[in-house]
């Protein structure tokens, strides 16, 4: 833990989008011992997507069916920063492994807010807690959401044992009122609230501020603020950790180096879209 906040390295599924996940072993396992090394609480590697329906991306694509591969990175170095992946329930999934036999120690559900049935979203909040991973769930494009959506999506956490829910900024339209009104919001219905926030605007610093004099203990971050779909970026891990007077040395410049050689190294598999 940073400095009494959770924090979440998105680093790997984030720019992700711009390597179609392919990253040299090397890089990932210095990303996890940087992470470690420096309390972080989460390195997040990609999605548990489904090979035959979305072919041809890297390993952390696929967290289950490539859990063998991932595992194998992992074993050696592993220690008390936990794995993490997201699981998009609106698109085509792969079965999950239990987790003990997982390289996953946590699931982080994306739904997309304006999609969000919660009779789907309940069963695999189910699933998830009867194979035994730590859960989350982050409602995405939540900027557009009225508080009283936020408010139902809290209660529904509430119901089903989901301690946090994550608003993520996907637009970058948040305001510092409205942050601080949902946050207000859901703490009433008791599940406490992450922020992930893009930052089309360069808006994100501003409002992650506003959420850490909240009181707001969960949130994300990559390496330069680099990743998303639409080159939108995030908040960056530097600004983070040097807020809460942590040195990133040279380990840390030696990173931001080599994910830019891990950018253009894999970028004729991108995803992501500039327009």
């Amino acid at each position: 833990m940073v400095k009494n906040i959770t924090l979440f390295d998105c680093t790997l599924r984030e720019s992700g989008y711009q390597t179609g996940w392919n990253f040299d072993k090397k890089f990932v396992k210095d990303l996890y011992r940087f992470a470690h090394g420096k309390g972080i609480d989460y390195l997040e590697l990609g999605f548990f997507h489904n090979m035959d329906a979305d072919p041809n991306r890297g390993l952390f694509r696929y967290c289950s069916q490539k859990n063998d591969e991932i595992k194998e990175i992992f074993e050696p170095i592993k220690n008390w920063t936990k794995i993490s992946s997201m699981l998009d329930v609106q698109r085509p999934l792969s079965k999950l492994l239990p987790r003990k036999e997982s390289s996953i120690d946590t699931i982080r559900i994306i739904t997309r807010s304006h999609e969000t049935d919660f009779e789907v979203l309940a069963k695999h909040v189910d699933e998830i807690q009867n194979l035994g991973y730590e859960l989350f769930i982050n409602f995405t494009s939540a900027g557009y959401n009225s508080l009283e959506k936020n408010q139902s999506f809290a209660q529904f956490c509430k119901k089903h044992g989901v301690k946090v829910m994550y608003l993520a900024d996907t637009e970058s339209v948040f305001t510092k009122d409205y942050l601080i009104d949902s946050m207000d919001i859901i703490r009433e219905e008791g599940v406490e609230v992450g922020v992930h926030l893009h930052d089309k605007n360069g808006t994100a610093e501003e409002l992650l501020d506003v959420a850490l004099s909240k009181n707001c203990k969960y949130t994300d971050a990559t390496l330069l603020g680099l990743g998303g779909k639409w080159h939108d970026g995030n908040i960056p891990l530097e600004y983070i950790i040097k807020k809460m007077g942590i040195s990133g040395g040279y380990e840390l410049t030696q990173l931001k180096t080599n994910l830019v050689q891990q950018l253009i190294k894999y970028y004729p598999h991108t995803t992501a879209i500039l327009e």
